[in-house]
């Protein structure tokens, strides 16, 4: 059994959800900021190779992201097993997971090399299908590194530990710059590979974070005697079944987000590079901003799964309304602050006068945006810990593509509900589909209470 001074204690709530989220975001923005190094770098070699790593994560993106949201089932699971005190339960799920990230990064590296394909269809140059092959290869290489990284990382934040993935990418970071330049310029040990190179570096990276993670499993005091026992145990299907059933789901509803931002990109360009420009201007600062509810939501999501493992529906309620406080806090923050100062915010991007025009235009959209898109993403990561995944990813499908892209299209390209608004109608889309989504997952919620 788990030493009792280890149990979920309801104390000072807000200050515990904050200490679990804050090294999660730390996670989250270096990730982010590996891929914009990545495309700084190789754009110092061309435009050619910078415009193929980019046109290159478009397709990486949503694989990973699908890879990556497919092990997130591990939090609520790991979480609720560490919540009931049945070490037993914990370490034969932990070990049926092994199975699990073999399984998921054999299905997403198959998936990466079919899509690659792709690339020659958009009809690049041909140096600009070369590179990005190239790159998406490197990448490839590392799924299953990403897949296992999961595992130990919901080993430990189950537990409620945090901050180990935080201190290696940290180091992870550190070692990116340095590998990027050895495979990007090359060396007296390296070739120099242009741009494709970051994807060595890349998996190079994760591979280290993979290893850095692993020992400190081993050593820690948390996680010492799991690892001590964990082996790839015989392989229960009806145990990879079920992880399916509940990881598939969190990985479409993430493919479906990003699939929609990615329509919506497209859809604007057909307005010109005015208007594009414009846009991921908007898109670029509601994604930082993004960071943060999703962090929370994750740390509410291990809280809950404790208290659900404890069989304590009062807390995992109490968790429930500490997480949407925060998070509502935190909505009127972003949206003041984005509203406010979205001359600033624009101006940091040196956009040209018709550029900024439009984009502090989306920007007074992308701040209103930000109330309904914190509590959707609020409700679905307590979704997640009460292990409500299949539903949720119904009701996030009928908002985002049934709802908010077709009313989006009807308000920028037709008059049928008001005159034509141009690029700032698809954000108006955006905000109806998401507020659609935060209404059903509320029920949802409310249901499964």
């Amino acid at each position: 059994m788990f030493s009792p001074r280890t149990r979920i204690i309801l104390q000072n709530p807000y200050s515990r959800l904050l200490k679990l989220a804050w090294p999660i975001w730390i996670t989250q923005a270096i990730q982010t900021l590996m891929v914009t190094i990545d495309l700084i770098m190789s754009a110092q070699v061309s435009d050619a190779d910078m415009a193929a790593v980019g046109t290159a994560l478009a397709i990486w993106h949503p694989i990973s992201f699908f890879a990556t949201g497919c092990m997130m089932v591990l939090a609520p699971l790991l979480s609720r097993s560490y919540g009931s005190g049945n070490t037993q339960a914990f370490q034969h799920d932990l070990n049926q997971s092994l199975w699990f990230a073999i399984l998921v990064a054999a299905l997403f590296t198959v998936a990466l090399f079919i899509s690659m394909p792709l690339l020659p269809l958009l009809k690049l140059d041909t140096p600009l299908v070369s590179i990005g092959q190239n790159y998406l290869t490197y990448l490839g290489i590392g799924i299953p590194f990403i897949c296992f990284i999961g595992v130990f990382r919901y080993l430990n934040e189950s537990l409620g530990q945090t901050k180990p993935l935080m201190y290696v990418s940290i180091i992870g970071l550190l070692c990116n710059i340095p590998l990027n330049y050895l495979f990007i310029y090359g060396s007296a040990i390296t070739p120099q590979m242009g741009g494709a190179g970051c994807g060595i570096a890349t998996t190079l990276v994760n591979a280290f974070i993979l290893s850095a993670l692993y020992v400190y499993s081993k050593m820690s005091g948390y996680t010492r005697t799991l690892i001590r026992n964990l082996r790839f145990e015989k392989i229960e299907i009806p145990t990879q079944i079920k992880l399916i059933k509940l990881g598939g789901p969190i990985g479409l509803t993430l493919f479906l987000e990003i699939a929609l931002f990615a329509a919506v990109a497209l859809a604007i360009a057909t307005h010109g590079t005015q208007a594009a420009a414009a846009h991921q201007i908007a898109l670029n600062v509601v994604t930082n901003f993004y960071m943060i509810p999703l962090s929370i939501g994750m740390a509410a999501t291990v809280l809950i799964g404790q208290s659900i493992g404890q069989n304590n529906v009062a807390a995992a309620k109490a968790w429930v309304k500490c997480t949407l406080i925060v998070s509502i806090a935190f909505a009127a923050f972003s949206t003041s602050t984005i509203i406010l100062s979205r001359d600033i915010l624009a101006s940091i991007f040196q956009p040209s006068a018709q550029v900024f025009h439009l984009a502090t235009a989306l920007l007074i959209w992308a701040g209103i945006f930000q109330l309904p898109d914190v509590i959707q993403t609020t409700f679905a990561s307590c979704l997640r810990g009460y292990a409500d995944t299949q539903v949720p990813f119904v009701l996030v499908l009928i908002s985002y593509w049934l709802i908010g892209f077709p009313l989006g299209l009807i308000l920028s390209e037709t008059d049928w509900i008001t005159a034509s608004q141009g690029p700032e109608g698809y954000w108006q889309g955006l905000l109806i589909g998401l507020s659609c989504t935060s209404l059903l997952l509320f029920i949802r919620l409310k249901r499964v209470w």
